[in-house]
């Protein structure tokens, strides 16, 4: 099975690259931000069925800590089923209440989606998903078949030391439901994310792992940092393009 490419461009009326150029390059997949309110499934779908684009990761809002979370997630969770997308990215965190506490809610979102088909992906983010044995309690603890962890193959360095990526991934393979593909120089709080290939992250082993529990995407690429600090929009193409490439060098793709 063929894994799935694509790329986090935000917000369909700034994209990172204009969206022609990444069809040109090989990428027909998205994670995509919505304008909300305002912007609808059909706004979409009429930016993207021209160029024969598809959303693969739709990125929802999640101030779990509000009540309203959960009629954003039923929104959010049609909308992705709308656009035939199986995970909705989300960032969590509990602020000054204990983990324990959202582990409920939590699950009440799982349910949430499932009625929708969709997938919660909770990001490598403090204090939640900040390494693979917070994910593993995290998920463990929840034990709910439609929440899981999008995985970030540079965020696990930024917030811990002396880890891997492909350390990380292999302590919670089986709850991953998406894969943000992003070089590290493997500093703590480093900043510098070079296009892949660049970088400390062993991006073969990272989907190796994944292959070996079923796992075949979305893996986007989010080029923050050094990678998205072109100097022009030919080049922020070019980072684009090196990576893909990277990926088909080391036969992932």
């Amino acid at each position: 099975m063929r894994n799935i490419l694509a790329h986090r461009v935000g917000y369909l009326d700034a994209p990172q690259i204009p969206l022609d150029r990444d069809v040109e390059i090989g990428i027909r997949d998205l994670e995509i931000v919505m304008h909300d309110p305002g912007e609808t499934v059909d706004d979409v779908k009429r930016v993207l069925d021209p160029l024969g684009m598809r959303v693969a990761s739709l990125h929802a809002p999640s101030p779990i800590e509000d009540d309203a979370v959960f009629g954003m997630i039923e929104d959010y969770a049609r909308r992705a089923a709308a656009f035939g997308t199986k995970s909705l990215f989300l960032s969590v965190h509990t602020g000054d209440k204990p983990r324990e506490w959202a582990y409920p809610r939590l699950r009440k979102l799982g349910d949430i989606a499932a009625e929708h088909g969709v997938a919660l992906a909770m990001e490598t983010h403090p204090n939640l998903c900040q390494n693979g044995d917070e994910m593993r309690e995290t998920m463990e603890a929840i034990d709910h078949p439609y929440v899981g962890v999008n995985f970030d193959c540079a965020n696990v360095y930024y917030y811990n030391r002396d880890v891997t990526a492909a350390g990380e991934v292999a302590k919670v393979a089986p709850w991953v439901k998406s894969v943000h593909l992003k070089d590290t120089d493997g500093g703590f709080e480093s900043i510098h994310f070079p296009v892949l290939g660049e970088g400390v992250v062993d991006f073969a082993a990272v989907f190796a792992t994944l292959a070996a529990v079923g796992f075949h995407g979305p893996y986007t690429l989010e080029l923050e940092g050094d990678a998205a600090s072109a100097e022009n929009p030919e080049a922020m193409v070019d980072n684009v393009r090196a990576c893909r490439q990277h990926l088909v060098d080391i036969g992932v793709l």
